[in-house]
């Protein structure tokens, strides 16, 4: 099984959608346009709506343009979301805090990985240093945004050593955002709602056809 460490986590999602109803407003071929609700309500509400090439998303917890397929229901249709590949799909990001934010998670654990290549004198030296870090550095870093961030590493000197973090800009300080996840888990569910909504309508009508029974024809005398 693919790991999915992506948060919101699948069964954090699919508590938020446990009482979602679907609503097939258009349904022509690759022109769909489907509502995902809980009755009376319109928290966590979303649509999907695709056309020749693309797909949008929209509701409560914002809303993505992707593009890639002449269908993209066949696009997004796999065991597990995508985030990484899907987000260069995007043809138009939510103005709700976008895809990608800055992770002050992510700028600690580059801040450890760098200090592990600076030299010390001895343990003792190497834990004041990072001390130094933790509580001089990283208070300063952590309420910023990314640019900030970076050029606070970057600016700052190890008052024991002097040595510095010369290369941070190198790393990836961002991760993707709660809504952006949550929408990759409700495009994903939404199609397997869709399908499952398509496959037992056909199923229906073939029951309903294998119980009509065709006249018997005499031939005339």
């Amino acid at each position: 099984m693919k790991d999915d460490n992506y948060s919101p986590s699948v069964d954090s999602f699919l508590k938020e959608v446990a009482d979602h109803k679907m609503t097939g407003h258009i349904i022509n071929g690759v022109y769909r346009h489907l509502t995902f609700s809980r009755p009376g309500s319109s928290v966590y509400h979303f649509n999907l709506t695709t056309w020749p090439g693309y797909l949008a998303i929209s509701g409560d917890m914002g809303s993505f343009v992707f593009s890639r397929l002449p269908d993209m229901f066949e696009f997004f249709r796999d065991k597990w979301i995508n985030p990484q590949y899907w987000a260069e799909k995007i043809q138009s990001t939510s103005k709700h805090g976008g895809h990608r934010k800055f992770s002050f998670d992510l700028l600690k654990a580059a801040v450890a990985d760098d200090f592990e290549s600076w030299d010390f004198d001895d343990d003792e030296q190497k834990a004041a240093a990072w001390k130094a870090v933790t509580e001089d550095l990283f208070d300063e870093a952590e309420s910023s945004d990314l640019q900030f961030a970076t050029s606070t590493v970057m600016d700052w000197k190890c008052p024991l050593t002097g040595q510095e973090f010369n290369d941070f800009w190198e790393h990836d300080l961002e991760d993707y955002t709660h809504h952006y996840i949550w929408c990759c888990r409700a495009i994903l569910w939404g199609i397997e709602q869709f399908d499952a909504a398509t496959a037992e309508k056909e199923k229906a009508l073939v029951e309903a056809a294998a119980l009509v029974r065709l006249p018997e024809w005499k031939e005339a005398a």
